[in-house]
């Protein structure tokens, strides 16, 4: 029987030190849509909500973490022993807000900082996330900068201020219903918007005789826009075989793809 345990662990800290970088941060506004991340398993991961907060989670989550600890400004620092499924969590503030969480825990998951931020909040009240220049880049602007990085000169391939560079695993996924394209990440920018975008650059390779034509409808995962850099895809071994795909999400490429 699934049973729900509620957290209130207001430590005796007066304000939270944020030490990461402000590069190192993924920003999400909260729209009422579920929040969703995944948890590394035997690494802390770090939550910043803007203002004190308690959480209620299933007994069978709990028992797979270690006792997860909730600062007094809405930091919560989690653990995950072991793997466990997507999971919704539901998170309370202690002045009447409430958000919903979708997490999940698995091995090599990201463990880069998370700050939600909340239009609800007024800015007095807001202690969680820490002050950030703003940027104003769109899916376009973003396209086009990994667009460059992968085709032009290297003399003349440079990223946007405050975009950074993200690691991406170097292996195939199975992004394209129904067809035998091999889809594979080459590169991942993190854009310092808010909220936080992320374009991966994945190269696609034919392994068909006939002529693939681009269908964003049929692409797996959670991506907000996806981009050709050629809509056409010609078969395996001519001219034209080969191509990249620019994919936008709120989420790292590993966690919008699943």
């Amino acid at each position: 029987m699934k049973y729900i345990v509620s957290f209130l662990m207001l430590l005796a800290f007066s304000h939270n030190t944020f030490a990461a970088s402000s590069n190192n941060i993924e920003h999400i506004v909260w729209d009422t849509t579920p929040i969703k991340f995944s948890m590394p398993v035997g690494q802390e991961r770090q939550i910043n909500f803007p203002v004190a907060v308690k959480i209620q989670a299933p007994g069978n989550v709990v028992e797979a973490s270690k006792p997860i600890q909730i600062r007094e400004d809405g930091s919560i620092y989690w653990t995950a022993l072991e793997e466990f499924e997507t999971t919704r969590i539901q998170v309370i503030t202690l002045t009447g807000y409430s958000y919903l969480m979708d997490v999940t825990a698995k091995k090599n998951a990201p463990s880069h900082p998370i700050v939600v931020l909340d239009d609800r909040v007024p800015n007095n009240e807001n202690t969680g996330s820490p002050s950030t220049k703003r940027y104003n880049y769109d899916y376009v602007d973003l396209v086009r900068m990994a667009a460059q990085n992968i085709y032009a000169p290297m003399r003349l391939t440079k990223l946007l201020p405050g975009v950074t560079q993200e690691s991406t695993p170097n292996e195939e996924f199975p992004l394209y219903r129904g067809s035998s394209l091999v889809t594979q990440p080459m590169a991942q920018w993190k854009s310092p918007t808010i909220p936080t975008f992320y374009v991966t650059a994945v190269r696609i390779t034919s392994n068909s005789l006939e002529e693939e034509i681009f269908d964003p409808r049929l692409i797996r995962g959670d991506f907000l826009t996806a981009t050709p850099q050629h809509p056409v895809i010609h078969p395996a071994g001519e001219d034209g075989s080969t191509t990249t795909w620019y994919l936008v999400s709120s989420q790292p490429f590993i966690e919008a793809a699943q």
